[in-house]
């Protein structure tokens, strides 16, 4: 097994071999010798199970001491994907797993024994609760590292977007408890082959060339990743995002409510053309995924040499269009909600007499009020929608599944 951090895997925009870097992270520094001991035996194990007949090399490295706080007793593993997103870059891997030994929070379920970030190529993996140990049993430090190996493997498959197995011996089964991992040792021929099928697709090791364009090679790299970019939105699901910006809608509701009842909102409405509040519809959106932009997404990571990356191009493609889906959507949904109040409530004798220009009782007029009010609405709640919650909306655009 190569130790040595490699700093040429990404340089190489022909290469054939794919470097999975396995990142060793204490934070808390109870033992440090057995966890290393540790996770030095679960990656032989790994790397034995994994990179026969693969173009795969492991590199183990350590990075201690990350700046990380817990919440409510546990470590929030987007905090380990920022970090992991940097360290992957400069040390030339195409895929990296973070093996921590604290424990990491979760969503949806009480723990979270790994969580993989198939957008960036980054998964997180926690040692804390694989002994037996931890739940009250005798310390067997062979069935620990049997399954951190089981989970780096299943971590490493989610990277590469292989489906979960109804079987239970193998390494894609979607385990429930921990001692599941016992049984979690196979790798299936077709699995092996998806794995060879998938490399050179997820592995995204370009980089650009110094001096040359960078708007060249972005184009470049959006039209080879246009797949994987439409994957990355589909996962993150606008309609979910909504779901999680809470603030945001209030704000942008209270606004809306307001200006619907405005009259002044009414007499613009009537007075402008078509044309120019679907410009304004579209700025609106544009400027409101600016400001969230800014709020949520990670950044576009450059090396220290300034160049950028494939994966980091990707990763930034992904998350603006999940963002702007995110933001359409939502004015959709208040144009649509409008039209209807005007429609159905709204008194038709207020249509004619409020308006001091035209009176708007025409379709067109709804329609054209339904789009001022949702743009303003949507704008004003994009500023309320900074304070939503960073991690909530990072874990959508960011993070596949809590395992």
């Amino acid at each position: 097994m190569d130790h040595r951090p490699s700093h040429d895997g990404l340089l190489r925009a022909d290469a054939r071999e794919y470097v999975i870097g396995v990142m060793r992270t204490m934070v808390e520094e109870r033992d440090r010798a057995g966890f290393e001991a540790l996770v030095e035996r679960a990656v032989a194990r790994f790397e034995e199970r994994l990179t026969e007949g693969l173009s795969l090399r492991v590199d183990l490295f350590g990075f201690d001491g990350p700046h990380v706080v817990p919440a409510e007793g546990a470590y929030a593993p987007l905090d380990f994907v920022r970090i992991g997103l940097s360290e992957k870059l400069e040390r030339g891997a195409h895929f990296l797993l973070i093996v921590t030994e604290v424990d990491l929070s979760a969503t949806s379920v009480s723990f979270a024994l790994a969580l993989p970030s198939q957008l960036t190529n980054v998964g997180v993996i926690s040692t804390r609760r694989l002994d037996p140990s931890f739940w009250g049993g005798e310390s067997r430090i062979d069935t620990t590292v049997e399954r951190l190996a089981a989970l780096m493997l299943h971590t490493f498959g989610h990277l590469l977007n292989l489906d979960h197995s109804p079987d239970p011996t193998n390494v894609m089964y979607d385990l429930a408890q921990v001692e599941e991992l016992d049984l979690m040792a196979g790798v299936t021929p077709d699995q092996s082959a998806e794995i060879a099928r998938q490399l050179p697709r997820e592995a995204r090791e370009r980089v650009s060339e110094r001096g040359a364009s960078r708007w060249a090679f972005v184009l470049r790299a959006l039209r080879r990743n246009a797949g994987a970019i439409a994957s990355a939105v589909r996962r993150a699901n606008p309609a979910r995002m909504v779901g999680r910006l809470p603030t945001m809608l209030a704000a942008a509701l209270s606004i809306v409510i307001v200006l619907f009842f405005s009259p002044e909102m009414w007499d613009v409405a009537s007075t402008v053309e078509f044309y120019q509040l679907l410009i304004f519809a579209l700025a609106a959106i544009i400027g409101s995924t600016i400001v969230l932009y800014r709020a949520f997404a990670f950044g576009n990571v450059l090396r220290r040499d300034r160049l950028l990356s494939e994966s980091g191009v990707v990763t930034e493609a992904a998350t603006v269009i999940a963002l702007l889906l995110t933001v359409a959507s939502l004015h959709a949904l208040f144009a649509g909600a409008i039209y209807v109040g005007i429609v159905t409530i709204f008194p038709r004798s207020l249509m004619a007499t409020w308006p001091t220009v035209d009176p708007a009782v025409r379709a067109i007029d709804h329609l054209k009020l339904a789009l001022l009010v949702s743009g303003l609405g949507v704008l004003a709640g994009s500023l309320g929608g900074r304070v939503d919650g960073k991690a909530l909306v990072r874990g959508v655009l960011f993070l596949d599944e809590e395992t």
